[in-house]
């Protein structure tokens, strides 16, 4: 289903303002959950062993799902952009081009920013996180789908 012409200025808006986002979150200075930095994972886990989730959830784990949610409106947003695309050239590309993104944020904070660790899993997570967010579209057509066969055939709704 095609987007509505005037949904392409919103789109680009928020893929700008996403990226903009997402830049300054890779290439903060220092660890962004860290001593200075922008969020903090200690707060979190302290919150998710209060309301009883397993003392197994741990900081790596924390830490990689944050990368994939982060990447989530990623794919998201190519998956969009390339909406006339067959829907796997899109989650591939969503994840070629989030690996590449991934790829080049990693060597840069390994360059430039000495504060930084360069760590493969994020790469990883961040390329899983956007090939999830590109797939949310197929899964909403799908789900339409199904929801408007049923009403065809007097199922459940």
């Amino acid at each position: 289903m095609p987007l509505p012409r005037r949904a392409h200025g919103w789109l680009a808006a928020a893929a700008t303002l996403y990226l903009t986002g997402l830049s300054v979150v890779l290439l903060w200075p220092v660890h962004v959950d860290g001593e200075g930095g922008l969020i903090r994972f200690e707060a979190l886990l302290g919150w998710l062993g209060s309301i009883g989730i397993s003392s197994a959830v741990r900081y790596p784990l924390v830490e990689s799902v944050a990368n994939a949610v982060l990447f989530l409106p990623f794919g998201l947003l190519v998956a969009l952009a390339a909406e006339r695309w067959h829907p796997v050239f899109r989650v591939v590309t969503a994840g070629l081009l989030a690996l590449a993104f991934s790829i080049a944020a990693e060597t840069a904070q390994g360059i430039y920013l000495p504060e930084r660790t360069v760590d493969p899993r994020d790469v990883v997570a961040n390329t899983a996180g956007a090939v999830v967010g590109a797939l949310v579209p197929i899964v909403v057509v799908l789900a339409r789908r199904m929801r408007v066969d049923r009403a065809r055939v007097g199922g459940p709704t």
